[in-house]
C-alpha cells in the first residue's frame, strides 16, 4: 500500500501546492482591497455630495423661511430628494423644532443581502445653518442614501471578482505549462535514480536546459556509467574463474570440481524424508571415435549426450548435472530412485535410438546407487563406474516389488493435499554477520502430509510440475502459513517459491488480491526463489518480482552460482537477497578460488544494494571467513538447525502456533 508521508511529498505538489495556495491568497486579498477601496471612495463621496446638497439647498431655501414662505423651501428640497440620492433631508428651527423632514427607505433590492451585511457602508448626515439676513433660522441637515453606493459597490465588486478570476486562471494555467517544461526533465532524472534502486543501469540522453539539473543529470549519468563499468568488469572476471575452476569448457556444465563441491554440501541433509540418487552416464565409443574418426566427431559426440541429458533432466525441479571427465557425465538429484524410473528408463531408450556402427562399444551406459548420508565421494564415483562397466541394470534389482505411485494416483494425492491436507512448518534463522543474535530473517521450510506421513518435497513439487499444479501447491502453503505470521506480524520470514507461480500472472493477481484480505502478509516477507528459476525468463522474471515487491514482499535469489553463468542478470533485477550455493562453502577453507568468488559476489552484490548471504555452515573455520569476507547473513546448523513449528489447541482461538525454543529463545 502506498503511504505518501512514509514516501514524502514529491517536490512538484510541493511547488504547485504553494503557487496555488499563493495565488488563491493573492485572488482574496485583491479583491478585499479592491472593495475596501472602493467602499471608502464611495463613503467619502456620499459625505462630499451630502455636504455640497445642504450648503446649496440651504442658500437657495433661505430667502423662503418665513411663515409663508416654507411650503416652498419645503417644495424646492422635495424636488432634490426625488432625485433618489438622499435618505432623509430635515430642516429644525432654532427651537429645535422639526418644520418639514422627507425620508427614503435604504433598501435596495438589486444588492444582495449578505453583501449589504457584509461591507458596512454607514450613511454621512451634513449639515447648514440657514440665515435669513444676520438671523440664524436654523439646520437644514441632509442624510445621503445607501442604496446607490451599496449598487456601485456590488458591480464593482462583481468585475473586480471575475476579472480577478480570469487572471487567476490565466496565471495559472502559464504556471502550469511553465513548470511541467520543468518538470519534464526532472521526472525522467526521477525516474533514472529510481531505476538504479532497482539495479537498472539506463541513460539518460535528454539533457535539461535549466543549469542545475542540467548538472544533476550529468552527475547521475556518470554515476551510472561508472557503475555499469565496474559491474561488467567484475562480472567478467568472476565468469573467467567460474569457468577456469568450476565449469567444463565443451559442454558448459560443471566439471569435475564443481560435482565434488555440491557433493560435499548435499549428503549432510540426507534424510529418509530426502533421499538422493547419483546417476552416471559413459560414453564407452568415445575413445574409438576420437581414434578412428576425428576429435571433433567425438566432441559432437560428447555434446549431442550433453543435449539428451539436459533436456530429459528439465522436468526435474533440482538438480545438478557435470562432466566430471571426458567420457563421463554425474548427474545428483534429491529423488529416490524408484521415483527416477521413468527417467533412467526414457534416457536408456534414447540413448538406444542414436546407437549406430560408429558407437561399437554402445551409445552410452547408465547406472544409478542411492546416496547414503555415509558415502564418500570416491566410493560412490567407483561403485557407479564399476555398474557402467559391467552394465549392470540402471536400478536395485526390486524395484518390480516397490511401490511406483502413478501419475493418476500423484494427481488423487497432491488435489487431496491442496483441498484439505495438513502442512507442518519448520524454520531456521539467517543471522546478521558479527553479531551475537540478530536475524536478517527466518527461513520457512513446508512439510505436506499425505496419510499421516510426510512425503518428499523433490517428489511432491516434480509431479505437481508435471499436472499444473504447482501454483495450487503454492498458493496452500501461504494459506497455510498466513496463520503463523498474523501472530508474528513483526517478526520476518521467507518462503520459498516454486518456478512456476513466479511465472504465472494468474498467481501474481491471487497474490495481491489475497494480501488485501491479509494485510500482514505484506510486511516482514520474503519469497526465495532458485537461481535457475530466474534464468528461464528474465525479462518477464523481472517484471514478476516488480509486481511482488509491489505488493510489498521482498525478494531472495537462493542457490545463487548455481548456474555457473554470467550474474549479469542480477542487472534489472530488484531483489533485497542473493543466497550463495552451498557448494562454494563447503571447501572455502582449502579453496582460494571459493574465497576469491564470494569476495567478488559481495563487492558486486554490494554495489547494487543487495545483501549476500551464505548458506550450510558447519564449521566456525567457515564462519570467520565468510565475516571477513563482508556477507551480510549466514546460516546453518552452526549458527542453528531447523527446528519444527509446534501446533497447540486453544480453547478461545481453536490454533494457536508457536516456535520450538531451539531457535535462540526466538518467540518466548
Amino acid at each position: 500500500m502506498y503511504h505518501p508521508f512514509k514516501q514524502g511529498m514529491s517536490l512538484k505538489i510541493q511547488i504547485y501546492g504553494l503557487i496555488i495556495c499563493i495565488s488563491i491568497l493573492s485572488f482574496f486579498v485583491r479583491i478585499i482591497i479592491d472593495v475596501d477601496t472602493t467602499r471608502d471612495y464611495l463613503q467619502t463621496q456620499m459625505a462630499s455630495h451630502a455636504k455640497d446638497t445642504a450648503t446649496s439647498l440651504g442658500l437657495s431655501i433661505s430667502p423662503y423661511l418665513d411663515t409663508d414662505g416654507i411650503i416652498i423651501g419645503q417644495t424646492m428640497a422635495t424636488a432634490i430628494f426625488d432625485s433618489g440620492y438622499y435618505s432623509k433631508i430635515r430642516f429644525i428651527n432654532t427651537k429645535h423644532e422639526t418644520l418639514f423632514s422627507l425620508e427614503n427607505p435604504t433598501h435596495v433590492d438589486s444588492v444582495p443581502h449578505w453583501f449589504t451585511n457584509t461591507v458596512k457602508l454607514s450613511a454621512p448626515t451634513m449639515q447648514s445653518e440657514i440665515n435669513t439676513g444676520w438671523i440664524i433660522a436654523g439646520t437644514l441637515e441632509v442624510t445621503s442614501h445607501l442604496g446607490e453606493s451599496y449598487l456601485t459597490l456590488w458591480l464593482h465588486t462583481k468585475r473586480s471578482f471575475y476579472s480577478s478570476l480570469i487572471l487567476l486562471i490565466a496565471s495559472l494555467l502559464i504556471t502550469y505549462f511553465i513548470l511541467q517544461t520543468i518538470f519534464k526533465p526532472l521526472k525522467a532524472v526521477e525516474k533514472q535514480a529510481l531505476l538504479v534502486t532497482r539495479k537498472r543501469f539506463t541513460l539518460n540522453n535528454k539533457v535539461p536546459l535549466a543549469h542545475e539539473l542540467r548538472i544533476v543529470t550529468k552527475a547521475i549519468n556518470n554515476m551510472v556509467l561508472n557503475l555499469q563499468s565496474t559491474f561488467d568488469s567484475l562480472a567478467k572476471q568472476t565468469q573467467a574463474l567460474t569457468n577456469a575452476v568450476y565449469s567444463d569448457p565443451l559442454t558448459g556444465l560443471g566439471n569435475r570440481k564443481s560435482f565434488e563441491n555440491y557433493f560435499n554440501a548435499v549428503t549432510h541433509s540426507i534424510t529418509s524424508e530426502r533421499p538422493m540418487t547419483a546417476t552416471m552416464v559413459t560414453l564407452p565409443s568415445l575413445v574409438n571415435i576420437n581414434r578412428t574418426l576425428s576429435y571433433q566427431r567425438g566432441d559432437e559426440y560428447v555434446t549431442d549426450v550433453a543435449k539428451i541429458l539436459k533436456l530429459s533432466l528439465a522436468e526435474l525441479n533440482n538438480y545438478r548435472l557435470c562432466r566430471i571427465n571426458g567420457s563421463t557425465f554425474v548427474f545428483i538429484a534429491p529423488y529416490d530412485i524408484t521415483f527416477l524410473y521413468n527417467l533412467h528408463a526414457n534416457l536408456i531408450d534414447l540413448f538406444s535410438q542414436k546407437q549406430h556402427s560408429s558407437h561399437n562399444n554402445g551409445y552410452a551406459r547408465l547406472a544409478s546407487i542411492n546416496v547414503e548420508k555415509s558415502l564418500t565421494l570416491s566410493h560412490l564415483l567407483s561403485s557407479l563406474d564399476t555398474k557402467c562397466t559391467i552394465g549392470e541394470s540402471t536400478i536395485d534389482a526390486n524395484i518390480d516389488n516397490k511401490i511406483v505411485f502413478s501419475v493418476e494416483e500423484w494427481q488423487k494425492i497432491i488435489q487431496s493435499i491442496i483441498n484439505s491436507g495438513e502442512v507442518s512448518f519448520s524454520v531456521q534463522p539467517v543471522k546478521k554477520s558479527n553479531t551475537e543474535f540478530t536475524q536478517c530473517y527466518f527461513e520457512v521450510f513446508a512439510h505436506f502430509i499425505y496419510n499421516n506421513e510426510k512425503i518428499n518435497n523433490s517428489h511432491l513439487f516434480a509431479m505437481a510440475e508435471k499436472l499444473n499444479l504447482t501454483e495450487e501447491l503454492d498458493k496452500k502453503l501461504i494459506r497455510d502459513f498466513i496463520n503463523i505470521k498474523m501472530q508474528y506480524p513483526e517478526d520476518k520470514f521467507a518462503l520459498n517459491i516454486s518456478k512456476s507461480s513466479l511465472y504465472s500472472p494468474e498467481f501474481i493477481q491471487w497474490l495481491g488480491a489475497f494480501s488485501q484480505h491479509y494485510p500482514c502478509l505484506k510486511n516482514n516477507l520474503i519469497f526465495e526463489l532458485h537461481e535457475l528459476s530466474l534464468l528461464s525468463n528474465i525479462r518477464v522474471a523481472a517484471l514478476h518480482i516488480d509486481a511482488i515487491k509491489e505488493v510489498g514482499i521482498s525478494v531472495c535469489v537462493e542457490h545463487f552460482g548455481t548456474s555457473l553463468t554470467s550474474f549479469k542478470y542480477l542487472h534489472g533485477l530488484d531483489i533485497e537477497y542473493v543466497k550463495i550455493d552451498g557448494s562454494y562453502i563447503q571447501d572455502l577453507i582449502d579453496n582460494p578460488q571459493s574465497r576469491f568468488y564470494i569476495q567478488t559476489v559481495n563487492n558486486i552484490c554490494h554495489g547494487f544494494g543487495i545483501k549476500v548471504l551464505a548458506c550450510l555452515i558447519e564449521k566456525p573455520e567457515t564462519l570467520n571467513i565468510l565475516e571477513s569476507l563482508g556477507c551480510d547473513g549466514v546460516q546453518g546448523n552452526l549458527i542453528c538447525s531447523a527446528s519444527q513449528v509446534i501446533n497447540i489447541i486453544d480453547e478461545n482461538t481453536n490454533k494457536k502456533f508457536t516456535f520450538h525454543p531451539n531457535v535462540l529463545e526466538f518467540c518466548k
